[in-house]
């Protein structure tokens, strides 16, 4: 066992429930199941892959409970419990997540009220006619601006009595426990809210009655599931967000819960106007929850479960020492690496693959794509990748050219694989171009994680050689006489034919984050893309003052929803930063840059110096020398610009096909 962990690895209990450990898989949707619902052996797979790697609890991603009184689907291919022709494929689960030796609680959700974004269970409505959405009130969300339909009393008596018999279900199909979801603004959360919940009958007026739904769900679950089923509340501590529930009477709210015999509360926080707390992104600290966790720890005496980018073991254990929490949950640093558990139990904390909070994983789940991870490509692929990979047929001598993340995963791939791997990188380290101007970024130090990983394997792989400060030509390659050649040369600044580009005032974005280019006084960033915004931040920090210009409607529109948004409001705090939207650069002088603005208007904005930002380009100097090998795969950013999410899969299929 890793030396100062003990903590994480000692037994927990949750009611009658016995973990072996006191890390919790926390839920995060994946959009696996079925159109109607059902699980699918590729869920199956994914949790499996969590519990051979040792946390000691998984819970599920959101299960609806009620859809016929919340007849919106939050996400297609949500998860249902309410019917008993869910149980056959939900026993599935449980049996196969048992057999790997982790416990499982089921998240039930009755449904997301006035924040749901998604459309109706009755598919193939949209466009066409599509149900309100339900709520405590006809109070909207700021977020999904949609009318809401109030529920009446006698539906909410339906929607208690249903959800009671989904815990029925649950303990049927072989759950551990039963969550409730009490989270985020959703339905249960809606009725807890001062900010929603403006009913004047049992189901509001005061404290009592905001609760009344909440602890009708708990009496539910123990009526039809048993006295002796645990349950866990899943609820924000603090909403975030003005007239909403703060930290006091949301501990008020647990210690009656407890009273009523709920066995754990899992701490989280935030409701959709503050989604970048439900989803902490990489501007907030780490354990940026734990403190809410520790606030309801000081009065309850049940069990607490802490969240907020805690996949730092040594934070984790911290946190338990402290007697802060008495779980740390994680669903991102899961992802990243299912192993967590077992390389730090076993001391090999720096082989661990830690997330980065670029949030790639949700955000594809916003757009209606399933969840993946930006640094695992086998996250939802697990039915066709275990934890380990399938050997070479025949081993070859592989090269490839460019050590960023492409390279650097598909030399991983294809050694682990068995093929003798020679890996040219032309600067002296690991990581490439891109990849290291990223960790340049404010808050984006994250991102060297990324190369600590490869090194840790790189280490244990005897049959791959790293060459760096190494430029490879052909005539080099050629020498190298390998059976198989892959491209990962990456890209460079974008520098459109612009007039006055290529003035002294004006650097790339990439000179700037390199700390190559002085950049001082008023400075006009060219591009209002992830590129731009991310060179402004940099630059306000050092108290430079930034315009920014953006020929669309909107900055950072290539960037996921919750880090686009808590960016954009971190910019727009800054006395010294400015945004112009749907303004076109014209024109770049010595005394700034000439933009036509949205009314058709040309104007100058003073600038000493320019940044250009408009994103990155391929870079493919050896691009002539592809049919000179019978073998030869280009990859990443050498073919299309993208996130690390598209170079890492790039390089993980390229290692896989050699």
């Amino acid at each position: 066992m890793s030396k100062g962990m003990e903590n994480l690895f000692k037994p927990g209990d949750i009611g009658t429930l016995k973990l072996k450990n006191r890390v919790v898989f926390s839920p995060c949707e994946t959009l696996y199941a079925t159109v109607d619902g059902q699980v699918t052996q590729r869920i199956i797979d994914y949790y499996v892959r969590r519990a051979e790697g040792g946390a000691g609890m998984l819970m599920t991603h959101t299960v609806q409970g009620c859809t016929k009184i919340d007849t919106n689907d939050p996400f297609a291919h949500s998860l249902r419990i309410d019917d008993n022709a869910y149980v056959p494929m939900l026993s599935e689960l449980t049996e196969a997540v048992h057999r790997a030796g982790s416990k499982i609680a089921v998240l039930v959700s009755p449904g997301s009220g006035a924040q749901s974004m998604g459309f109706p269970y009755d598919r193939g409505l949209e466009g066409i006619t599509e149900p309100l959405n339900v709520g405590a009130s006809e109070r909207q969300s700021n977020v999904a601006q949609r009318k809401v339909r109030r529920l009446s009393v006698d539906e909410i008596k339906d929607l208690v009595k249903i959800y009671g018999l989904g815990a029925a279900r649950a303990k049927n199909a072989g759950f551990d426990a039963i969550a409730i979801h009490a989270l985020g603004g959703y339905l249960v959360a809606q009725f807890l809210s001062p900010l929603f919940n403006d009913r004047d009958d049992e189901y509001g007026k005061d404290f009592d009655g905001r609760m009344r739904l909440l602890l009708e769900l708990v009496e539910a679950c123990q009526q039809n599931a048993g006295p002796d089923f645990p349950i866990i509340v899943r609820i924000s501590i603090d909403e975030f967000v003005e007239g909403g529930r703060g930290v006091e009477e949301s501990v008020k709210m647990v210690k009656r819960l407890e009273e009523a015999g709920v066995s754990a509360i899992d701490a989280h926080a935030g409701i959709y106007d503050s989604m970048h707390f439900i989803i902490p992104p990489v501007f907030l600290p780490k354990g940026v929850l734990v403190d809410l966790a520790a606030a309801v720890k000081a009065e309850a005496k049940i069990p607490v479960i802490a969240q907020g980018r805690l996949y730092d073991p040594e934070l984790g254990e911290s946190v338990l020492e402290e007697g802060k929490a008495d779980f740390i949950g994680m669903a991102r640093g899961l992802l990243a690496d299912p192993d967590w558990v077992i390389k730090v139990q076993e001391g090999r904390v720096e082989e661990l693959r830690r997330c980065t909070s670029c949030n790639q994983c949700i955000g594809r789940i916003f757009i209606g794509l399933p969840v993946r991870c930006a640094i695992n490509p086998t996250v939802g692929r697990e039915s066709q990748f275990g934890a380990t990979l399938p050997k070479a047929e025949k081993t070859k001598k592989v090269c490839i050219v460019g050590a960023g993340p492409a390279g650097m995963e598909a030399a991983r791939v294809a050694a682990e694989r068995g093929h003798k791997v020679k890996l040219f990188e032309k600067t002296g380290e690991l990581g490439g171009g891109q990849l290291h101007l990223a960790t340049m970024a404010p808050f984006k130090e994250e991102f060297k994680n990324i190369v600590r990983y490869y090194e840790s394997q790189f280490k244990k792989l005897k049959n791959l050689e790293v060459a760096l400060n190494c430029e490879v030509d052909a005539a080099a390659l050629e020498k190298e006489k390998p059976d198989a050649v892959i491209l990962a040369t990456g890209g460079e600044a974008l520098v459109p034919d612009i007039k006055g580009i290529d003035s002294k005032n004006v650097v790339t974005n990439h000179d700037l984050l390199e700390g190559g280019a002085a950049v001082s006084g008023k400075v006009v960033v060219a591009g209002g893309g992830c590129a731009g915004v991310g060179s402004a931040d940099l630059l306000s920090e050092k108290g430079v003052d930034v315009t920014v210009v953006e020929m669309v409607e909107q900055c950072a529109l290539d960037e996921e929803l919750i880090t686009r948004l808590t960016l954009l409001h971190r910019l727009g705090e800054k006395q010294n930063v400015t945004l112009l939207n749907n303004h076109i650069v014209k024109e770049i002088t010595d005394k700034g840059v000439r933009v036509e603005t949205p009314e058709k208007e040309e104007i100058l904005l003073d600038a000493d110096h320019v940044v250009v930002a408009f994103g990155a380009v391929p870079y493919n100097p050896l691009g002539e020398i592809a049919d000179k090998f019978k073998d030869c795969q280009i990859i990443g950013d050498t073919v299309k610009p993208g996130k690390i999410l598209h170079a890492v899969e790039d390089g993980f299929y390229a290692g896989l096909k050699v």
